[in-house]
């Protein structure tokens, strides 16, 4: 057996218990969590947040206060410049700015925390898949390559493959399935 032949032994060797072991929990989980994030931080640029872990920066000798973390603030309210997005730049037609406004920040509220959880994934995925095309068909028709067809693929991934052993969905099928 040549060198060659040995080394594509180990190859395939290790790529086969990579693949049988990790890869059915590890890339629906990275695919989750990437998707959740992708919408999540959509949603903290339309409704006020609070700051969680600040410290203070030290910017061109100027402090600037910063956060690890920033969460919605319940109840949600609509920044006043989301609504007048979705009522020039973002508006939609047959629905109403402020619809539609609610619509979207709801569908990033809720959604992503589905998919961290891994509950209902599949519909989850298939939600962001709708509001993925709203928003590549109305809103930005020209991010198509650079940022919605990656999404498109994600959320496709945990559509037909759905959400991995590390989920709630696979625990409760596990229990709950006759």
């Amino acid at each position: 057996m040549t060198m060659i032949h040995r080394l594509r032994a180990h190859h395939d060797m290790v790529f086969e218990w990579v693949s049988a072991r990790l890869a059915p929990d590890i890339l629906p989980v990275l695919a989750r969590l990437t998707l959740a994030g992708i919408f999540w931080r959509s949603l903290l640029t339309k409704v006020n947040t609070s700051k969680l872990f600040t410290y203070t920066e030290l910017i061109n000798d100027f402090p600037v206060e910063r956060a690890r973390m920033r969460v919605p603030e319940l109840p949600l309210d609509l920044k006043p410049a989301t609504l007048h997005q979705f009522r020039t730049d973002f508006a939609l037609p047959l629905l109403p700015p402020e619809w539609a406004a609610w619509m979207a920040t709801l569908a990033e509220f809720v959604i992503p925390i589905m998919l961290v959880l891994g509950l209902a994934t599949r519909i989850g995925a298939l939600a962001l898949i709708g509001l993925t095309l709203v928003i590549q068909i109305f809103i930005f028709p020209e991010a198509w390559w650079s940022t919605h067809a990656l999404w498109l693929v994600i959320a496709l991934y945990l559509v037909f493959h759905g959400p991995g052993r590390v989920s709630l969905d696979h625990i409760l099928r596990r229990n709950f399935a006759p």
